[in-house]
């Protein structure tokens, strides 16, 4: 009986450091807040994977503007959006496009421009490390873009049409 509780106690010390060189990352599931792991590259990749595919079933079917409303209306940070910012600068860190990886929505990264475009200030608290890690696209010179090209494309049909 003795020599089964010392095994017992044994497996239930060394357990954990057995399996904590397997770790991938540094994630506290009490404040949901997750740490870089540069030492191990695929862990990383992983990681940054799996907080962009989170990101886009949340906001998936969301308009831009709905998505930047729901951000601004928020109290507190988004652990979702802090992993997403960390995860990236750890990628960037260890030099691997986060790109090459996943990417996020273009309908996503469009409401948190908008979001960041209408207050800046409120965006930085509620996704701090986002905002100062992850580059948001300007999508104000596309904007023009499309609308110069539809608006040749109308007279050129039209002119031909004589409508």
């Amino acid at each position: 009986m003795k020599l089964a509780t010392i095994l017992i106690i044994s497996v239930l010390i060394l357990s954990p450091a057995i399996l904590a060189e397997k770790a991938f990352a540094q994630y506290n599931t009490t404040t949901k807040e997750y740490s870089c792991n540069g030492s191990d590259i695929q862990a990383s990749r992983s990681d940054y994977s799996y907080f962009v595919y989170q990101v886009n079933k949340y906001w998936s079917g969301e308009r831009p503007e709905d998505i930047a409303a729901t951000l601004l209306k928020s109290t507190y940070p988004s652990p979702m959006l802090t992993n997403l910012g960390i995860s990236y600068q750890c990628l960037k860190s260890i030099n691997i496009d986060p790109d090459s990886v996943a990417k996020i929505q273009p309908e996503v990264l469009q409401g948190l421009y908008v979001a960041k475009q209408q207050d800046p200030v409120k965006f930085a608290q509620i996704a701090p490390d986002f905002d100062a890690n992850v580059p948001i696209p300007e999508f104000g010179p596309l904007a023009g873009l499309i609308i110069v090209i539809s608006i040749v494309a109308m007279i050129t049909i039209s002119k031909r049409s004589k409508i």
